[in-house]
């Protein structure tokens, strides 16, 4: 997930990041700067106050979101990130502030002390502000992100559970007054004989009492598709075919009338 993300951030570009943070001081720089006609004092602030928000910025995009979002430990991303708003509120941005911001670019302002609780929790939503943005689009990305990889899973494992289905399915058959287990994967093709049955398989081949269709409900219809009265094949078997007939290991057999657009269809999926 972190290289995701890191590979988020590279196919952006750094020209994209360069701008929402131009954007971001301009535009907060102007709006504080309607009030007293301070613009460039005001745009200098935001600029000074950039080291702060950037850093929950990319904390948050390139370690919380990976670190719990993919987990899906929600409560946990939203403890740890209220966390690092606190340390950055008191360790980095209440410092600069009162020690560079408000000297040099408010003189004026009156100092109340640095462990102010309503201070603190003004600059944790000043600094808060430039997060809203990023957070919210990496979540939205990152929720697709894992949605779409939790629907490849998905049906990545329906195909793998099919699949096994299918070769670790059974058919037993009365062979000469004997019960006889065949794996369905080994069948090439079944071939009507009236009231009898030949079963052609990788290597051999068996004649038993029982009628084509009471044997193609035995195996895996997925599997096996019908395309004559008189024969029922595996289409993984199958090496080539077109509309009149197809081809399993140099044995030619006939399309149906009746069947022909039903396997057309069907083949052309697997084809």
């Amino acid at each position: 997930m972190y290289q995701y993300f890191f590979q988020q951030f590279k196919s952006k570009a750094i020209s994209t990041h360069i701008l929402y943070w131009i954007a971001f001081v301009m535009f907060f720089g102007v709006a504080w700067g309607i009030q007293d006609n301070g613009y460039f004092r005001n745009i200098l602030i935001q600029i000074c106050c950039l080291p702060s928000r950037m850093l929950l910025v990319y904390i948050t995009i390139f370690y919380l979101f990976p670190k719990f979002f993919d987990k899906k430990q929600y409560f946990s991303f939203f403890v740890c990130y209220f966390i690092l708003i606190g340390l950055i509120s008191i360790l980095i941005q209440r410092p600069l502030f009162l020690y560079f911001i408000q000297p040099n670019f408010l003189p004026s302002f009156k100092y109340s002390g640095f462990f102010v609780s309503s201070e603190i929790i003004n600059t944790a939503l000043d600094i808060n502000i430039a997060a809203m943005i990023p957070i919210a689009y990496t979540y939205l990305t990152t929720a697709g992100h894992l949605q779409n990889n939790s629907d490849e899973r998905k049906s990545t494992t329906e195909e793998s559970d099919n699949h096994n289905h299918y070769y670790d399915t059974y058919i037993t058959l009365k062979v000469d007054k004997s019960q006889r287990k065949i794996k369905a994967s080994d069948i090439l093709y079944v071939e009507s004989l009236r009231n009898y049955c030949k079963i052609k398989m990788k290597d051999s081949e068996i004649t038993v009492l029982k009628t084509l269709i009471s044997i193609q409900e035995s195996l895996p219809e997925s599997d096996f598709l019908r395309v004559h009265r008189s024969f029922l094949v595996n289409k993984d078997a199958i090496t080539s075919f077109s509309p009149s007939k197809v081809e399993i290991q140099n044995i030619t057999i006939p399309v149906g009338r009746k069947y022909k657009d039903e396997a057309k269809e069907k083949l052309l999926v697997d084809f």
